[in-house]
């Protein structure tokens, strides 16, 4: 599916002007990215399916050492240094955005989203995917997920970089965003097949403008402007 164009409304919110004149005048607008999620997302993507973040202050639950990942076992547990990159893929979708947080928790406490190195063997489905996510939803309500990465994949996952990447995408799709068709107008963690630049630690203009209009948020940055 062809990637439609993003349309945005821009709101003028002031305009400074110093006396006399001696200075360059400051405009100061609002960017308010518009998303139609429908004609955008390639894959994985189910309208009006979502985490509930109602109360304002949703606390997601993750672990990375549970020993089995949906319905399979983990081929080997994440490393100190790959527990500390999987942190950061997390900590960028929770700095987007204001009403939802994740909360790194001991595998016996019930995560709702769990992470794992597993075989992840061809079906019908997976085919040869180096990550893979499921969620469970009632009601149009996603309270559950679980994220695989493909454990005999270890040169692409062995670069930091690659690894962050990689979980940034599969989290976001668990919580709702789907793939996007790689497009040089923006770069976002979605586009698949995935795409560089690899690793951020803070997402990009266009995934959080994404997550924010989901959850309801405010997606307006501000924009300075200056004319002499």
């Amino acid at each position: 599916m062809k990637l439609k164009t993003l349309s945005t409304i821009v709101v003028c919110l002031a305009i400074f002007i110093s006396p006399l004149n001696t200075h360059p005048a400051v405009a100061i607008t609002q960017k308010c990215p518009i998303f139609d999620f429908k004609q955008m997302f390639i894959a994985d993507y189910t309208a009006g399916s979502r985490w509930d973040n109602s109360s304002g202050d949703l606390h997601i639950t993750w672990s990375s050492r549970s020993t089995s990942i949906y319905d399979e076992t983990i081929a080997r547990p994440f490393s100190d240094k790959e527990n500390a990159w999987i942190r950061i893929a997390f900590q960028s979708w929770d700095d987007a955005l204001d009403t939802i947080s994740f909360q790194e928790v001991d595998p016996t406490a019930s995560p709702e989203i769990v992470i794992g190195f597993v075989p992840l063997k061809p079906s019908a489905i997976q085919l040869n995917a180096m990550g893979f996510w499921n969620t469970w939803v009632a009601d149009g309500i996603r309270y559950k997920a679980t994220i695989k990465l493909k454990a005999s994949d270890m040169k692409w996952f062995s670069n930091k970089n690659q690894f962050i990447h990689s979980v940034q995408h599969e989290l976001g799709n668990a919580l709702g965003l789907g793939d996007l068709n790689p497009n040089s107008a923006f770069t976002s963690v979605l586009e698949d097949p995935w795409q560089p630049p690899y690793g951020r630690s803070h997402l990009g203009d266009t995934d959080t403008a994404m997550i924010r209009q989901m959850y309801g948020e405010s997606t307006c940055t501000p924009i300075l402007t200056t004319k002499p």
